[in-house]
């Protein structure tokens, strides 16, 4: 799966969880917060695809996901994978 393929999944997640998602420009690195009870993942612009990813598994593994369904394949990489650098690697390794 490429980058983006990659990207457009975990974003697919991420609303399906109630978040929000922007992308703003800024000196910021991207990550989630919790704005007037909106649940917002603020992605920099200028950071690469795999940032975005990084940051979206990173939200994902705060909520409670067991409910929602996500494809066997990006659960297990979620699921079992505690360093967000090394699970991107690991997906994109797999295919």
């Amino acid at each position: 799966m490429k980058p983006n393929q990659l990207f457009e999944e975990l974003s697919e997640i991420a609303k399906s969880l109630g978040y929000r998602i922007r992308k703003d420009v800024g000196n910021f690195k991207s990550n989630n917060c919790i704005v007037k009870q909106e649940k917002i993942i603020i992605l920099n612009k200028y950071a690469s695809i795999n940032s975005y990813n990084k940051t979206l598994v990173a939200a994902i593994k705060q909520e409670n996901y067991d409910t929602i369904f996500i494809k066997p394949q990006l659960r297990e990489i979620i699921e079992n994978n505690n360093d967000n650098s090394e699970l991107i690697s690991i997906f994109e390794d797999k295919n």
